[in-house]
């Protein structure tokens, strides 16, 4: 599966950076301010952005997450929707199935293998839970987070932040 991997592999040396989703032709890439989702690194080693979305997967293949961030110790799959409160729900299953098939593409990959594994829903348009970082609660979608945690050994979150200490 991981095609392209070197050319889609960016170091970033940065405390603190965004990412932000490119178009349907484009992989997510990062910026300095203003992104969808906001990366602080409070540890001294660099994180890795990892382009999975247009770059790894093939642009026409609208089933995995749009990217990934990890360190030694932690790897990260990121989802990114833009979407109004009222559609998110849609959104969310979509954004859910995209995740799972990334994790199950990485799972027994070397750069995966013996770090936490996390996935965070990122809705960059709507306000969930004061747009916070927090995991998924069973009761929003208790199934879901079943899979995640006991079949995929994935934390599943949603929000807008990840912070690595």
């Amino acid at each position: 599966m991981i095609n392209n991997f070197n050319e889609c592999l960016e170091t970033v040396n940065k405390t603190h950076f965004y990412i932000q989703d490119g178009d349907d032709q484009k992989p997510a890439f990062i910026v300095e301010n203003n992104g969808e989702f906001e990366v602080t690194n409070n540890t001294s080693s660099p994180i890795n952005f990892l382009k999975t979305d247009a770059c790894v997967s093939s642009s026409n293949d609208n089933k995995r997450c749009d990217c990934a961030i990890y360190n030694d110790d932690t790897f990260c799959f990121i989802e990114l929707k833009s979407s109004k409160r009222t559609n998110w729900k849609s959104h969310r299953e979509t954004a859910e199935k995209q995740l799972k098939a990334t994790i199950l593409d990485f799972k027994n990959e070397d750069i995966a293998k013996n770090k936490t594994l996390e996935a965070y829903m990122c809705c960059t348009s709507c306000d969930i839970d004061g747009n916070r970082t927090r995991i998924l609660r069973a009761s929003n979608s208790s199934d879901v987070q079943i899979y995640f945690k006991d079949i995929l050994k994935t934390r599943l979150y949603c929000g807008t932040k990840k912070e690595f200490n």
